[in-house]
């Protein structure tokens, strides 16, 4: 008897969303468990590796994961990288020594790369008119993703231990691999027409690597240390060769040429400022929220009462991937990125003109979180309907990295803002209400620039327009 095929394909973007949500909730966890950690292992600088090799290792692989799902076919690489995943999980569970731990954070780091698989799979999968909106429902699997991540987090480390968090993750690592591995069709291999150049993907992860070390590491060493920046020549030397590489290869791993499409390059320049802008919203409001009252600007909150405070934007934005999806297949692209632009930038002018109180943030913080997850879901969207279908993960994944270097970029700029003023008593330094207003005004520039830049997308196109292109 066959299968209905609605039912089908609910499946499959169940399986899909849990696989995505599994990715999230590994981010977010550790977020919960960093004062037992530091507590444990006694270095909170140590324990900031956690997270940052995570996100490391899940920027630098995005692309070269999204390709080879591309060339030996999604649903497979998805499922050896769910089970690096539970591995990593399992390590740092059956660990108490530090390095451990952390071997098995950088492996969990992989799961970070599950979004471009499973949009390629969307697209692979579904009818042309129903991507968008599928797409949408994947970023709203990391929404709750995340929020799961803080709360059950939280929860597990207050009735158990910092262990419990990694069997958690372990087991919803295992659980989505079961569901994908059961309700997702096998992707197909690519038609290679010639041998792929791997050194053009070789060179490419730890040149990005380096650079994101040196951001993320280089205000603690010193941005002018010879060794940090020893990091950024040496990883900027391999992008460049990396670049040169990928532009004269016959069949090159990650293709740089596909970047030249316009609405990719446009979708690519409005993510650059996202990313500087909006993305910056965690680094803001956990200082603003967590400064004493003296300062004349913060709330005085714990670091949980101030996680608590962004989780209603987190629940609320489970819904803003799906509009973002319906309206791309309305209006096409452009009118759901300008929309979320729109959104995103009246909520940072709000915050601009009022923090006050605990309630009024959490209004704010709901438009603005609900506006960036549809910049969030209509951006991979664009790239979609645009890129070759051989190449959509790739070219989902090289956002991801382009994301994650200039949210870097953008958290200095934004903590250099922060300290161009101080307000002090005795040895406590904070940013003044006027850093704080120059923050956000910068931020306010950066997310209205990246609207204006949406403007310059063709009109309406989804998912599904792209022509079927062989593949390379």
């Amino acid at each position: 008897m066959s299968v209905d095929p609605q039912r089908r394909t609910a499946a499959l973007l169940a399986a899909l969303w849990v696989a995505e949500m599994t990715s999230s909730f590994e981010s977010a966890m550790i977020l919960a468990a960093l004062k037992v950690l530091v507590v444990q292992f006694g270095d909170a600088a140590s324990v900031g590796w956690l997270v940052t090799g995570f996100l490391i290792v899940g920027s630098a692989a995005s692309a070269v994961v999204g390709r080879l799902g591309d060339i030996y076919g999604r649903q497979k690489v998805l499922l050896i990288v769910l089970a690096i995943g539970a591995a990593g999980s399992l390590l740092s569970a059956a660990s108490s020594r530090y390095e451990l731990v952390l071997a098995g954070r950088i492996l969990q780091g992989v799961t970070a790369t599950i979004l471009p698989l499973v949009i390629g799979l969307v697209r692979q999968n579904l009818p042309p008119e129903r991507v968008p909106t599928g797409i949408g429902l994947m970023i709203s699997g990391a929404s709750i993703g995340t929020a799961m991540g803080l709360v059950l987090g939280g929860v597990i480390v207050d009735l158990a231990s910092w262990h419990g968090i990694f069997l958690a993750s372990a087991a919803f690592c295992l659980i989505s691999l079961v569901l994908v591995r059961a309700l997702v069709p096998p992707s197909p291999r690519a038609a290679l027409r010639a041998p792929v150049d791997w050194w053009s993907g070789v060179l490419f992860a730890p040149g990005i690597t380096l650079v994101l070390l040196y951001l993320t590491g280089g205000k603690a060493w010193g941005w002018a240390d010879p060794l940090a920046l020893a990091l950024l020549v040496g990883g900027a030397a391999l992008c460049l060769l990396w670049w040169r590489r990928a532009l004269t290869s016959a069949n090159p791993l990650i293709d740089v040429r596909t970047l030249s499409n316009r609405p990719i390059t446009v979708v690519c320049a409005a993510s650059v400022l996202v990313a500087m802008g909006t993305l910056q919203i965690t680094v803001f409001f956990s200082l603003l929220l967590q400064a004493p009252v003296w300062t004349g600007l913060g709330l005085g909150l714990s670091a949980t009462a101030a996680g608590l405070v962004k989780l209603p934007s987190n629940l609320t934005s489970v819904l803003a991937g799906p509009f973002s999806g319906w309206l791309t297949g309305r209006g096409g692209g452009r009118t759901a990125m300008v929309a979320g632009g729109v959104i995103t930038t009246l909520g940072w002018v709000l915050v601009l003109i009022d923090t006050s109180s605990v309630a009024v943030i959490v209004a704010e913080l709901i438009v603005i979180s609900f506006g960036t997850t549809m910049l969030f879901a209509v951006a991979p969207t664009i790239i979609a309907a645009e890129a070759p279908p051989e190449r959509t993960s790739e070219v989902t994944g090289m956002l991801g990295v382009i994301r994650a270097l200039f949210m870097g970029v953008g958290s200095q700029l934004v903590t250099t803002v922060l300290a161009l003023e101080s307000v002090t008593r005795g040895a406590e330094r904070y940013p003044s209400p006027q850093a704080y207003q120059w923050a956000v005004t910068l931020i306010v520039v950066l997310t209205a620039g990246a609207t204006l830049v949406a403007l310059l997308l063709p009109g309406r196109k989804t998912a599904g327009d792209a022509p079927a292109n062989p593949q390379t």
